[in-house]
This record gives structure tokens, sequence and C-alpha cells, in this order.
């Protein structure tokens, strides 16, 4: 069962903290913008991506940490990882394989989670490996699904990437898109719903949430075979997250299997994408 506490019933935190809501004001606003720029997203001005993806990615994992503080703890979690996301983001801008920068958020959340007590966020807390081995292998069989769909209903061929582009998506997945999805949907929302609701409402109320971020990412591919392909396998993998949230009380599990996933979906991503 899940390995985090549960707050006295007495000490009932509203749904949706006042706190949070310019940060995620902010994450509307500046996603909304970029989609609506002339061209796609992916070819806008390096400002301009690299603003929206600190205030987006960084407002779900500032939001995340915010509701996770517990009380009589600093305020130092959110700046220092939307600090250490903004750093990795203009880095991998502007120098050759500099998305291996990414790989500072984690470290940065850890280190939150270790050192200053967000814990119930979902990080920083003992998982068991044989949990980890099955979220990855869910997530595998997830990635295997999307691969033989795309290849078969709609001519989406598997692509062998050039390292170094295939290297850039996993390493912004793993420190910034993946990685705010499950803090947030799964370590923030899910967890504060599913102790006022049933299961499957809370796992209802995160996959909606994760559904709508995913369709309003300038960077995903605005034909209608992939926005209906999204929503159906981020319904599945939100489900699955939360259930592995729900077990584990780790988001790690979550993350093995959103990884994973992504990895399939990278390589049949279009190039437009």
């Amino acid at each position: 069962m899940r390995a985090l506490e549960v707050p006295e019933p007495g000490v009932r935190q509203p749904l949706f903290p006042w706190s949070s809501v310019a940060a995620l004001s902010a994450l509307g606003v500046v996603f909304a913008a970029v989609a609506w720029l002339p061209g796609e997203g992916r070819s806008a001005g390096v400002p301009v991506r690299v603003g929206a993806l600190v205030l987006g990615h960084g407002a779900l994992l500032a939001t995340a940490l915010e509701w996770a503080r517990p009380p009589g703890a600093g305020r130092a979690g959110p700046p220092v990882v939307v600090g250490a996301l903004a750093v990795a983001a203009v880095t991998a801008a502007v120098l050759p394989f500099g998305a291996l920068a990414f790989g500072v958020v984690p470290a940065a959340l850890w280190w939150a989670a270790r050192r200053l007590g967000f814990r119930a966020v979902g990080l920083g807390v003992p998982v068991p490996r044989g949990a980890v081995a099955l979220g990855a292998g869910l997530g595998a069989l997830l990635g295997a699904h999307v691969m033989v769909t795309a290849t078969m209903t709609v001519g989406y061929p598997v692509r062998v990437r050039a390292t170094r582009e295939l290297l850039e998506w996993l390493c912004y997945d793993a420190g910034a898109s993946v990685l705010a999805m499950e803090c947030f949907f799964r370590g923030a929302l899910f967890d504060r719903a599913q102790r006022r609701w049933s299961f499957a409402a809370a796992a209802a109320l995160s996959a909606a949430g994760n559904v709508a971020r995913v369709l309003v990412d300038p960077l995903r591919p605005r034909t209608v075979e992939v926005t209906a392909g999204a929503v159906f396998y981020i319904v599945l993998l939100s489900v699955t997250s939360c259930w592995l949230f729900h077990r584990t009380g780790s988001l790690v599990p979550g993350l093995a299997g959103a990884l994973v996933f992504f990895l399939a979906y990278r390589l049949l991503m279009p190039e437009a994408g």
C-alpha cells in the first residue's frame, strides 16, 4: 500500500490552494501564446521556446512542491527546482548536447525531497525495485502497442533518429516534460484527490488534466490521428501511473513507465513534431 501518510481527518486542505492559481494561470497563458504563434511551436525563436518551457513546466513543478510543502518548512524548494530548469533550458538551447543539463532538474527535486522534506510529492521515499520494474514493463507494453498501432493503422513508420536528436528528446522528457507531468498530475493533483474521493474519481481527474496539458502543448503534432492517439494513450498511461503511485506512494515507478512509453513515441513522432 501507499507509503505516504494520510493527514488526519480534521486537517482537510482545499483541493486547489489559491497560492497556486497564479502559477497555473501562467502555464495556460504561455502555452496558449506559443501555440498561436505563426508556424509550429518548435520553430519559434529561442527566447520564446525557452520561456515557454521554463514557465510551463516550471509552473507544474513549483505548484507540486508548494502543495507538498510541510508545515514550517522553508520555501527554497520551488525556486531551486525552477532555477535548475531555467539553467537546463538555456543550456540545451545554445550548446551542442546541452540537453544533458536537464539532468540537474531531477537532482534538484531529489534534493528538495530529501533535505527540505518535500516527500509528499512522491519523491525521496523508499520504493521496491519490483515496483519500478513493473512500471517500466507496463510502459513498455503501452509503447509496443502504440508502435504497432501507429505503423499498421495510420502509416507512421518506426524511424531511427539521429543519436543526438533522440538523446535531446529523452533528456527533455526525463528532466522537464514527463517529470513535471508526473509530479503535478500524480504526486500533487491525484494524491490530493484520492484523499477525498474514490480511486476511480481521482484517477479520472488526473487523467483529464494530463490530457488537457498534452492537447495545449505547442510541440505536439496537429494531425487528427495523432491527437486521437494522444488522448487514448495518455489516459491509459495516466491511470497506470495513478495506480502505481496509489500502491507505492512513490513517483518513481510511474516515471519509469512514462519514460519507456515516450521513448517509443519519440521513435514514431513525425518530423513536424
